[in-house]
């Protein structure tokens, strides 16, 4: 059954039956712990829950982020930065006239350092809260419910469902006139922001007029700046308590969505061009919430930290913060883990793996992707190598809002990307011992420093004990409820084919190789689309990952050349993902042939289905080389290129894919 094909109706009843259901086991776990209460008496958990559950819908409906209006293109910071300015000008003009007309009175108050950090951070966490808000209300609900509803009635129901989540608390409140006041208040701003979204075509500008409202009413709330003057006649008018539920305010809102609606049916839905990616990489540089390693434990990121002797980007200091809270608040999580199971797995036995190698975009994840259908085979999959310290027992405590959260998409192409599937060991290890290049993509100015990790003959005999046990650790934890053979995929592998066969001897390692000027033109988008969601520094040019690309592109491939000589042939195996590409299953019987492996008839189902379903996967496009990095190909992989089968003196062929 595809998720995406089912009505709307039975999707909000499927979210209404997940929020219900979810609350009904937090208070059935507030009875078993013989805690008093009930989980409504608060709004809170009802809107977590309901907003978490949204988001899990969002992500079993897999829909291109332009449907939803979450576009952030060149112009992003222009668009939000107009609706910001827009939110706090109107929102703080309305405070004026009713400071004017006598509703309120300015308070003059000691403000001290301590209240101003509070209001301060107050204002800021309206940002993400507003954003949160229009990417469902104004986004997944109003697209869902535009694909089956008429216009006027998808903006009714999703301002309908914005304006009762949130005031969910007053619940049994209701039926009484403020609430209901309020009620209208809310209806008329959701509205009014969802015309804005469909006018637009993007929820860019609805969130910064959104963000802005809700920034003035906070600060002005944590400064005391007004107090409210119920004698004055205009009080009713103006404010009432909130000015959310004021007849003025309601007016003002009103006039504004019918205004909209009116423009919106003379000049029709905004549209905004799509380019190749859905996110800017601008706006991917400084977005907090999206570092893999985010549930590392404290002490791991803080050694990080010293090493890199706390250079991080004004630019990167909200997802530092980000970071570090959520991994403080794992380390707790995850410590009595952390501390016996390592003891518990000590003389654990790990069968020998399958090593998939390959530089990175040489086709090792659909490899990976391919393989990984083998049920003979255990491998890594995300919610593992996020939190290595706690991917056996509590870390499934957290799979629920991951799975809300993840996007469904990696950051650099159109590779489908969830917490189930199947990731590289090498962020494990890195979030184990900080012993990983993996580091080098969030200190890029450390990257000579990281790279040599790559290499295990240039550690000394520490590192080297302190990596193998890492990585044998993980494995351990790994196979604790799947005592299968280990599949493994990790392009910095391809240097340490001798260590790792030295580590498992009857290990299995199939290399796979792709045309040199793909790969180093895929490389090259990964750093602009990729790289930069994971970095905390700007990285310094003359030792970037472009500069050193080539450096390491040519060692790790000499590397496994040299490694592979040493292995039987029965152990190693060469494929081209040309090949790959062209037939998988054809090459997939080559790969097990060679390697005495095993196809079984559930297999053979698994991997017909997959290549199947696909046809239609649609690869990044980019522009042909030029001649001087043709020449610098030519000149450090020119032996490779005659290897594998390339050969240099042919034109290239207009490779688009990547």
């Amino acid at each position: 059954m595809d998720f995406r094909s089912l009505p709307s109706w039975f999707k909000l009843a499927a979210w209404a039956a997940a929020v219900a259901g979810t609350l009904a086991l937090m208070q059935a776990g507030m009875w078993l712990l013989n805690w008093s209460g009930n989980v409504l008496e608060s709004g809170t958990p009802l809107l977590v829950v309901s907003l978490l559950t949204l988001l899990l819908l969002m992500s079993l409906d897999r829909r291109p982020l332009a449907d939803y209006g979450a576009i952030v293109g060149p112009t992003w910071k222009r668009l939000f930065l107009w609706g910001l300015a827009a939110g706090i000008v109107t929102y703080a003009a309305y405070l004026g006239l009713s400071v004017g007309l006598g509703a309120y009175s300015p308070r003059i108050s000691e403000v001290g350092p301590a209240r101003l950090a509070k209001a301060a951070l107050a204002g800021l966490a309206t940002i993400p809260l507003a954003a949160t808000q229009q990417f469902i209300f104004s986004g997944y609900l109003l697209a869902m419910l535009r694909d089956r509803c008429s216009r006027l009635v998808a903006v009714l129901i999703s301002s309908a469902l914005f304006a009762v989540l949130n005031r969910i608390e007053d619940l049994p409140s209701f039926v009484e006139p403020h609430t209901q006041r309020l009620l209208l208040g809310l209806f008329l701003t959701a509205g009014f922001l969802s015309v804005l979204r469909l006018l637009t075509g993007s929820i860019l500008v609805s969130t910064g007029l959104l963000a802005g409202w809700l920034m003035v009413r906070r600060v002005a709330g944590r400064l005391l700046l007004l107090q409210a003057v119920p004698d004055s006649p205009y009080y009713d008018w103006l404010s009432g308590g909130d000015p959310r539920q004021a007849p003025v305010m309601a007016f003002l809102l009103g006039t504004a969505f019918v205004t909209g609606w009116i423009l919106l049916l003379r000049r029709g839905e905004g549209k905004v061009a799509l380019s190749e990616q859905a996110l800017h990489a601008d706006f991917k540089r400084v977005f907090p919430f999206s570092h893999p390693q985010v549930l590392v434990p404290l002490d791991i990121w803080l050694g990080r930290l010293v090493a890199a002797r706390f250079q991080v980007g004004m630019d990167y200091l909200p997802r530092l913060l980000v970071i570090l809270t959520i991994s403080a608040v794992n380390t707790l999580l995850t410590l009595p883990e952390r501390l016996i199971l390592p003891w518990l797995l000590r003389r654990r036995r790990v069968l020998d793996p399958v090593f998939i190698l390959g530089v990175h975009r040489s086709g090792t994840t659909h490899l990976h992707n391919l393989l990984a259908l083998d049920p003979q085979f255990t491998t890594p999959r995300t919610f593992h190598v996020m939190n290595p310290h706690g991917c056996v027992f509590s870390g499934w405590l957290l799979v629920p809002v991951w799975c809300a959260l993840m996007p469904w998409k990696r950051p650099m192409d159109n590779v489908p990307f969830h917490l189930f599937s199947a990731q590289e060991e090498d962020f494990a290890v890195a979030g184990a011992c900080g012993l990983s290049p993996q580091w080098g993509l969030t200190f890029p100015r450390q990257w000579p420093y990281y790279d040599r990790f790559i290499y295990p003959d240039k550690l000394d005999t520490r590192q080297r004990r302190q990596w193998q046990q890492a990585y044998h650790q993980f494995l351990q934890k790994l196979t604790f409820w799947s005592p299968r053979r280990p599949l493994l995929k990790s392009p910095h592998n391809t240097g340490r084919a001798a260590a790792l066969h030295t580590l498992y001897p009857n290990a299995k390692f199939i290399h796979i190789c792709r045309h040199p000027y793909d790969v180093y033109r895929s490389n090259m988008h990964i750093v602009r689309e990729g790289h930069v969601v994971l970095q905390l520094q700007d990285p310094d040019p003359e030792t970037s990952y472009e500069a050193r690309f080539l450096d390491n592109y040519e060692a790790m491939e000499s590397a496994w050349e040299a490694d592979a000589r040493q292995l039987p042939v029965n152990q190693r195996v060469e494929v081209r993902f040309e090949d790959l590409e062209q037939d998988p299953l054809a090459v997939v019987r080559h790969v097990y042939q060679q390697l005495d492996l095993h196809i079984s008839p559930e297999f053979q189902r698994r991997l017909a289905r997959y290549v199947a379903d696909q046809a239609d996967y649609r690869k990044n496009r980019h522009h042909a080389l030029d001649e001087a990095d043709q020449r610098r190909i030519d000149a450090r992989m020119g032996r490779f290129l005659r290897a594998w089968g390339y050969l240099p003196d042919t034109p290239a062929e207009d490779r688009h894919a990547a």
